[in-house]
């Protein structure tokens, strides 16, 4: 949220705007009854607007993006679309072992950036697994504290996550562990075959099908699992089963 609100200030600045609007999760609206005639309503008017920034974000990049990209949308070309990267690792490192300290408790600045680490530095899990660490902390941070208050926020979400792969195919579920495996080339013979995903042509049925449901992004050929305790389940917990 910070560096959202320091980019509309930035902005504002340089283009003498008296007003910030910012407005989290906004794909959202996507969500509301009869979302198309609410979208075109307020363009109407915020397009009428001045001195005003609208600052419009979200997590999910591809439903952000056929909102502002998508010709037919009514939100189409509204604005400049501005990609943030994940925050580095050593800064999370930085933040961690500061606030530690801040409350007269330690941890090492390498075990501050294994925590943000073995979360793939999402902003969310990065902050709720420093919690619990730090509730389990007495004096000094361990990476057995560390280790056991991820296995007790996975073990918390494990419910949601049976829900959620029980509402995927079994092709949906082995092109999950084809991309968990490191694999690229979907299409190729080995691949389909190894993971039983069907023909070539079932690819694109099944990408999508796993894009609407918000569990995986796609950035070129790059295909990323979204949320990364989900990840963490399947790799630890449901295929290591399986197997």
């Amino acid at each position: 949220m910070k560096r959202f609100l320091n980019l509309a200030e930035n902005i504002a600045t340089s283009k003498k705007i008296n007003i910030i609007v910012c407005i989290d999760e906004f794909q959202s609206i996507g969500d509301f009854p009869d979302s198309l005639a609410f979208q075109r309503k307020l363009r109407s008017h915020w397009q009428h607007h001045h001195k005003v920034a609208y600052c419009l974000y979200g997590s999910k990049r591809h439903m952000l993006l056929d909102i502002f990209s998508n010709a037919s949308m009514p939100f189409y070309k509204f604005g400049d679309i501005m990609f943030l990267q994940k925050i580095d690792n050593s800064i999370w490192g930085e933040f961690i072992k500061k606030r530690f300290e801040d409350t007269g408790k330690k941890i090492s600045s390498e075990q501050a950036k294994y925590l943000a680490q073995r979360v793939d530095n999402h902003p969310y899990y990065v902050q709720q697994l420093a919690q619990q660490a730090w509730l389990r902390t007495k004096t000094s941070c361990s990476k057995t504290i560390i280790d056991n208050s991820l296995q007790s926020i996975k073990n918390q979400l494990s419910l949601l996550f049976v829900s959620q792969i029980n509402d995927l195919s079994v092709t949906q579920i082995n092109f999950l562990k084809a991309v968990l495996n490191g694999k690229t080339s979907f299409a190729s013979q080995e691949v389909l075959k190894t993971y039983r995903l069907g023909t070539s042509a079932n690819l694109k049925k099944i990408k999508n099908a796993l894009l609407s449901k918000e569990i995986i992004d796609i950035q070129g050929k790059a295909i990323e699992i979204l949320d990364p305790m989900f990840k963490l389940w399947l790799t630890e917990d449901y295929f290591s089963f399986k197997a």
